[in-house]
C-alpha cells in the first residue's frame, strides 16, 4: 500500500468526490465534518469505510497525518486484501466497530439538537402568540415557524442499534474480535455490515444537517420572518404602550442561549440580532423596506433610477403586468413582451453593478430579483410571492462548487474567477474583441483595455449568454418573458426548485453508468521525458448555471470553458422546472459527449480514417442504406429518426445515448447492433454494470474486448510508473487518476 503524508488542515477527501480508495490513518488525526457536526478519527481509523460511490462528507487532516492508501471499491477488493493480510482482519474490524460507534454518537447528538431546536421554537412561538393576545397586539403574520414541518427521516438509527453499539464497545469488543477474526467470511461480513450501517447513519446525519440548515431561520434570520424579529416588534409595541416587557426579555434571552448551545448560526448574524435587540427602542422602519413602496419600485430605486427614467421604466412594467398572461396570438402583447425583455435586462444590469460596485446590501427582495427574476407581486400573486420569499432565505441549496445561480455566476465573472462564456456565434470574449477591432468598432487600445475590464467582461456575459440562454431554456420562445410570472409555475415552488443536490444526484446517476462521461485525454506540461507523449485521462466536471426562469429545457452551452481541453463544460438549467431533471441532464450529457468529441477531433471529427465517436457514428448514419447488417425495418427506423431530428446527426445520437443509459445499461434492448458497438467503444459502462451484462450474449464480446484492452493499458502504465518510481520519480495525483481510470 502507498504511504502519503499530509499537513494539518489539508483536505483528504471532499464531499461528493468519487470513492476509489480507503485511507488508513497510521499517525496523527483526521476530522470527519458535516455542517453542524464533526468527529475525530485517530490511528487505524479508515476513511472511506462508510462511503458508497461518492463521499458523503468532508475529511481533513486535523494534525500532520500519515495515511496508507488502500484501493477499495467493492467487497471483492476488501476480501482479496484480507485474504493476503490475515493479521489486518482484527485491525479493520476494530476500526469498523469503533467508527460505527462514533457515527451513532454523532447521530444521537444531532438528534438531540433537533429536538432541542423544535421544542424551543414551539414553546417560544406559543408564548409569543399568548403575549400578543394578552396585550391586544396583533401578532406578526407569515412567520416561518407557522409552516415549519417536523423532521421526517428516510435513514434512521434505532435506539437498540445505539444501545447495542454502546454495550459492545464498553463490555465485549475483545471477545467479539477474537471470535470474528477466526473466520474470513465472518470478519468481512461484520466489517461490511458495520459499513452499511454507518452509511445509513451518515445519510441520516446528512438529513438532519440539511433540516437544521433549512429551518434555522425560523428562530434567527436576516429575512425578518423569524421568531426573533416577531418578538422584537412585539417588544417595541409594548414599550410604546408602557407595558412590562419582562416576559419578552426572558424569551429573548432563552432564544440567544439556545442558539449558542445549538451552534448552527453564523456569529455575525447573532451579533447583529443582539445589537438590534439592545437598541430596540429605535424605529424598526429604518432597517426595513418602506411598507408603502412596492417591490418593483424598490428594485428601480436600488438600480439608482431617478425621475424620468424611474417613471418611464415603472410605467412600462405596469403596462406589461396587465398583458403578461395574454394569449400568444395577441400581437400587441407579443410586441410588448419583446420590448420588456430589453428593459428587464437593463434594470438587471444596473442593479447588479449597484450591488458589486457600490456594495449596496442585497436584501431578500433583491435576492429574489437577482436569482429568480422576480419583479413584483403583481406578476406572481400573493401566495407564490410569499413562497419565493421563503426560498430566498435558502439560496445556499442552489449553490455548490460546480452549481451557480445566475447571480453568483455573474459575480464570479466580475471577480475574475470565471471567464465569460462564448456568444451565440461561438466567439469567446477575446475573439469578440478582436473581431470588433478588425471591423473598426474599437481601437487597439480599447481592445487591450477591455480584455481586463471586469465590467466589460460581465456586460458581455449578460448581453450574450444570459439573454440568449434564458430565452432558450424557458422552452417556449413565443411566450418568453424574462419576468417570472404566475402562469409559468405548474407546481409548488419547492417542488419545481432545482437545487445543487438535485443536479449533482442527477449527474452522478449518469456517471455511475457512463463512468468516462467527464473524463478527457490530456497531455501534461512540465513532466519528465517518458511522459511527454502520454495521454492522461482526467475527470473535469461541468459548471452548471441555474437560469432565472421556470423552464422546460437544459442546454450544453460550451463543452469547455476555453480553447483548453482541461476546462469545465457549461450546462444551463432553469432554476424552476416541472419536467424531470434527470431526463433534462441526460439529454444535455448526450450533446456534451458529441460536442466534446468534435472539439478534440477538430476538422477530422467526421473522418472515418481517424476513428472516434463522431466519425464512426457519422459513417453509420451516412451509409446506413448500404449497410447489409441492418434489416429493412431497422433502416426505416433510422430514416424516421433522421426525419424527426431534421437530419441532424447529433440529435439522433442524443436519442440513442438516452436509450443507452436508461435501458441498455439495465439489459433492456433499444439499439441496433451497430449503435451498440459504437456506444460500448466510446461510452462504456462502469465495472458494476459490465459485470451484470457480461453473461448476456448481446454484450459478452464487447465487454471481453473492452476489459482486455483496459487490462493491457493498465499493465503497461503500471510498469511505466514502477520504473519511474525506481528512478526516484513521484507519482502525482493526476497520474494516479489516470491509472485508476483503467480499473473502472
Amino acid at each position: 500500500m502507498e504511504v502519503i503524508h499530509l499537513k494539518a488542515g489539508e483536505i483528504i477527501a471532499k464531499q461528493k468526490d468519487k470513492v476509489n480508495e480507503w485511507y488508513i490513518i497510521q499517525e496523527g488525526t483526521a476530522t470527519l465534518r458535516y455542517d453542524f457536526a464533526e468527529a475525530s478519527l485517530g490511528p487505524n481509523s479508515i476513511i472511506g469505510i462508510l462511503e458508497q460511490d461518492w463521499f458523503i462528507c468532508d475529511y481533513y487532516a486535523s494534525s500532520d497525518v500519515t495515511l496508507l492508501i488502500f484501493p477499495c471499491e467493492s467487497v471483492t477488493d476488501l476480501k482479496q486484501f484480507l485474504s493476503a493480510q490475515t493479521k489486518m482482519r482484527r485491525v479493520f474490524l476494530r476500526s469498523a466497530l469503533v467508527q460505527r460507534h462514533q457515527m451513532l454518537c454523532l447521530y444521537a447528538g444531532l438528534l438531540h439538537k433537533i429536538r432541542q431546536f423544535q421544542t424551543m421554537t414551539d414553546r417560544i412561538y406559543n408564548e409569543y402568540t399568548v403575549l400578543c393576545a394578552k396585550n391586544k397586539i396583533e401578532s406578526k403574520t407569515g412567520l416561518d415557524v407557522e409552516t415549519m414541518k417536523p423532521l421526517e427521516m428516510a435513514h434512521k438509527a434505532e435506539n437498540w442499534e445505539i444501545n447495542n453499539s454502546n454495550s459492545l464497545i464498553r463490555c465485549a469488543i475483545e471477545d467479539y474480535l477474537n471470535l470474528m477474526e477466526q473466520d474470513e467470511d465472518l470478519c468481512i461480513g461484520s466489517i461490511m455490515e458495520a459499513s452499511a450501517q454507518m452509511h445509513r447513519v451518515a445519510r441520516g446525519i446528512g438529513e438532519m444537517t440539511s433540516y437544521l440548515r433549512y429551518n434555522r431561520e425560523v428562530m434567527f434570520s436576516d429575512v425578518r420572518n423569524d421568531l426573533f424579529h416577531g418578538i422584537l416588534d412585539l417588544q417595541i409595541q409594548m414599550t410604546k404602550q408602557g407595558r412590562d416587557v419582562t416576559a419578552v426579555t426572558q424569551m429573548m434571552e432563552q432564544m440567544f442561549r439556545c442558539a449558542e448551545e445549538l451552534q448552527i448560526y453564523d456569529a455575525d448574524l447573532l451579533e447583529e440580532c443582539r445589537r438590534q435587540y439592545e437598541t430596540s427602542a429605535a424605529d424598526v422602519g429604518d432597517v426595513q423596506e418602506s411598507a408603502d413602496e412596492t417591490d418593483l419600485e424598490y428594485i428601480l430605486h436600488f438600480a439608482g433610477y431617478e425621475e424620468e427614467q424611474y417613471r418611464q421604466t415603472l410605467q412600462m412594467f405596469l403596462d406589461y403586468a396587465k398583458v403578461a398572461d395574454a394569449d400568444p396570438k395577441d400581437e400587441d402583447a407579443y410586441r410588448l413582451r419583446k420590448k420588456i425583455a430589453g428593459v428587464f435586462y437593463a434594470v438587471y444590469r444596473d442593479c447588479f453593478f449597484q450591488a458589486v460596485e457600490q456594495h449596496k446590501k442585497v436584501t431578500p427582495v433583491m435576492e429574489m430579483f437577482f436569482n429568480f427574476a422576480y419583479l413584483d407581486v403583481a406578476f406572481l400573486g400573493e401566495e407564490q410571492t410569499d413562497a419565493l420569499y421563503q426560498l430566498s432565505a435558502h439560496l445556499d441549496m442552489c449553490r455548490s462548487e460546480q452549481v451557480f445561480t445566475i447571480f453568483t455566476w455573474l459575480k464570479a465573472v466580475y471577480e475574475g474567477q470565471k471567464e465569460p462564456s462564448k456568444n451565440e456565434f461561438d466567439m469567446d470574449y477575446v475573439a469578440f474583441l478582436q473581431d470588433a477591432y478588425r471591423k473598426g468598432d474599437i481601437t487597439k487600445g480599447e481592445m487591450e483595455a477591455r480584455k481586463t475590464d471586469r465590467k466589460a467582461k460581465t456586460e458581455f456575459e449578460m448581453e450574450n449568454m444570459f439573454q440568449t440562454v434564458n430565452r432558450v431554456t424557458y422552452g417556449n420562445i413565443t411566450m418568453f418573458s424574462p419576468v417570472l410570472c404566475e402562469r409559468d409555475l405548474f407546481n409548488s415552488l419547492d417542488k419545481m426548485l432545482v437545487t445543487a443536490q438535485k443536479v449533482e444526484e442527477a449527474l452522478n446517476a449518469i456517471r455511475k453508468i457512463d463512468f468516462s462521461l467527464f473524463y478527457r485525454p490530456l497531455y501534461l506540461t512540465g513532466v519528465d521525458e517518458e511522459f511527454k507523449n502520454e495521454m492522461f485521462m482526467r475527470e473535469v466536471l461541468p459548471d452548471v448555471i441555474l437560469m432565472p426562469n421556470a423552464g422546460t429545457r437544459a442546454m450544453m452551452w460550451q463543452e469547455t470553458a476555453s480553447v483548453r481541453n482541461d476546462t469545465p463544460a457549461r450546462f444551463m438549467v432553469p432554476i424552476f422546472t416541472a419536467v424531470d431533471l434527470n431526463d433534462l441532464l441526460l439529454e444535455t450529457c448526450g450533446r456534451y459527449r458529441w460536442e466534446l468529441c468534435r472539439k478534440i477531433q477538430g476538422v477530422r471529427w467526421n473522418d472515418i480514417r481517424e476513428h472516434s465517436l463522431t466519425s464512426d457514428y457519422y459513417d453509420y448514419l451516412q451509409f446506413y442504406r448500404k449497410n447489409r447488417e441492418l434489416s429493412s425495418e431497422t433502416k426505416e427506423q433510422i430514416k424516421s429518426s433522421l426525419t424527426r431530428a431534421k437530419n441532424n446527426f447529433r440529435e439522433v445520437f442524443v436519442k440513442d445515448y438516452q436509450n443507452w443509459i436508461k435501458y441498455e445499461a439495465k439489459g433492456g434492448f433499444r439499439l441496433n447492433k451497430n449503435v451498440r458497438q459504437i456506444m460500448f467503444t466510446y461510452c462504456p459502462f462502469s465495472k458494476a454494470f459490465r459485470s451484470e451484462l457480461k453473461s448476456n450474449p448481446m454484450f459478452a464480446d464487447a465487454v471481453a474486448r473492452y476489459e482486455s484492452l483496459s487490462a493491457r493499458t493498465y499493465k503497461r502504465l503500471q510498469g511505466l510508473y514502477d520504473k519511474y518510481k525506481r528512478e526516484g520519480g513521484e507519482i502525482s495525483p493526476v497520474m494516479k487518476e489516470n491509472l485508476r481510470y483503467y480499473e473502472m
